[in-house]
């Protein structure tokens, strides 16, 4: 029998929560109030988010000069991205929507906007060399996603699919989950889940077919992982580690935070050879597992700080092997204010934040104030407010994101007399107000994730070291 340490009541931190709520929703109320120039704006532009799993990935303005970029790097319209032939690094939308770069890939950013309601309008990327990932959350009606390759251009809904722009122009299309639109100067063919397609240079459609077995896909573990340990979890809890090369002998080391309730899900993917996944619990107990899939369940998981290693034990070869780690949780989607162990979690209602800025004293003239986030994202969250403010109606929008580890508020859209407020203006007008920049908030610990569940805001993370 394992032992467990003894628990220590969860610490809560009851003016945190009213801060950040109160910073919440004073984008929503500053974005309908306080400014009342009117200049109308139909889409506001949206930016992703550049994370380098491996390096080097470099960033180009113009699409010629590029520059050394790290984590944290903003990608906005006509932004590009390209990873050298060991670079591995993704790009991730306020909606969660992610595309990962493998090798020698390069991809522009186009055009990206949010509707005035916080929701993803349009994106288009186009990719002009190697490999791509992309999972596409799910689009409101009339939302568009492209992706524009050398000889064809995939136009999709909700769905996982991979693209492959090949040297000599030709383009390899898969779909693992949902429908996908392949379309070229010479037609075009709809492609399901399981099925793929290929494009020859010149736009001629090749036959549409079940997906082929591929050894040399660089995505191929990161699926299997990923597939591993969505099953029995909270979406939105999944945090993905990719490694260097590893070689025999050696050992790579991850944390992810956990505040406690029921259960903490592992997989490990690599190409081939022989590894071996290790996950040290809070409180001390190991967990390891090797085989193709390396998968750990751990049942009642103890809340604090999980510490996942993974070993190269054989036949890595001279170049080694990169692996891939997925972490997955079970979490209540509910109101929560919990701190156990280093793991913080957070768990907002509507009613949360509407209580909040009633408790706080700072709604005077604030009436009939109404709150909503979106019901379910695993990444990101957007919410929407409608009021009374001394007997003017005004609303607002606004789409939040983890990045850097502090919190990124996109006002999207705000209206007062029923004008529509620039979004820009509101930004300005949070900085003054609240002595921070909005899209660099620090709640007071360090963010791992933000998503939302049967619409309560779930934000999770780590107390600083």
């Amino acid at each position: 029998m394992r032992t467990v340490a003894a628990k220590s009541p969860p610490r809560r931190r009851g003016g945190r929560r009213i801060l950040i709520a109160l910073f919440l929703v004073v984008v929503l109320i500053a974005g309908g109030v306080v400014w009342l120039n009117v200049a109308a704006q139909a889409q506001v532009n949206a930016s992703a988010a550049l994370t380098v799993y491996q390096p080097a990935a470099s960033i180009s303005h113009n699409g010629v000069d590029f520059s050394s970029a790290n984590t944290g790097s903003v990608i906005r319209a006509n932004d590009s991205v390209q990873t050298d032939p060991k670079g591995r690094a993704a790009i991730t939308l306020p909606d969660g929507t992610i595309t990962r770069l493998a090798k020698d890939t390069t991809i522009k950013l186009d055009a990206a906007h949010f509707s005035k309601s916080g929701n993803l309008h349009d994106v288009s990327l186009t990719q002009s060399a190697g490999r791509t990932l992309t999972n596409v959350q799910h689009l409101v009606s009339g939302a568009t996603f492209d992706v524009h390759g050398k000889s064809a251009t995939a136009s999709v809904r909700g769905t996982k699919f991979e693209i492959w722009t090949k040297p000599n122009g030709s383009m390899l299309v898969r779909l693992f989950i949902g429908t996908l639109t392949v379309s070229s100067s010479k037609g075009s063919v709809t492609l399901h889940g399981g099925q793929e397609v290929t494009v020859a240079a010149d736009g001629t459609i090749g036959a549409v077919g079940p997906i082929t077995p591929d050894a040399e896909d660089p995505f191929g573990p990161a699926l299997d992982a990923s597939n591993a340990v969505e099953v029995g979890t909270t979406p939105g809890t999944e945090q993905d580690f990719v490694g260097a090369p590893l070689h025999n002998g050696e050992r790579q080391q991850y944390t992810y935070s956990y505040a406690g309730g029921s259960l903490v899900k592992a997989s490990l993917g690599y190409p081939g050879s022989a590894m071996k996944l290790t996950v040290k619990a809070p409180d001390g107990q190991q967990y390891l597992a090797t085989g193709k899939l390396p998968t750990l369940v751990i049942n009642n998981a103890p809340p604090g700080i999980y510490t996942i290693f993974v070993d190269g034990v054989s036949g890595l070869g001279n170049d080694g092997e990169e692996p891939f780690v997925a972490v997955a949780s079970v979490e209540d989607c509910k109101s929560a204010d919990v701190e156990q162990f280093g793991a913080v979690h957070r768990g907002y209602t509507a009613q949360d934040l509407i209580s909040a800025v009633k408790l706080s004293g700072q709604a005077s003239g604030i009436s009939n104030l109404s709150l909503s986030f979106s019901e379910n994202s695993i990444a990101g969250a957007i919410i929407t407010a409608k009021g009374i403010y001394n007997g003017f109606t005004w609303s607002g929008s606004a789409a939040l994101v983890a990045q850097n580890g502090v919190l990124d508020i996109m006002p999207t859209g705000g209206t007062i007399f029923g004008m529509n407020v620039p979004a820009q203006q509101v930004v300005e007008q949070i900085a003054a107000v609240i002595g921070q920049n909005p899209s660099n908030l620090d709640p007071g610990f360090v963010v791992d994730r933000l998503f939302t569940c049967n619409s309560v805001m779930m934000v999770d993370g780590r107390t600083p070291t």
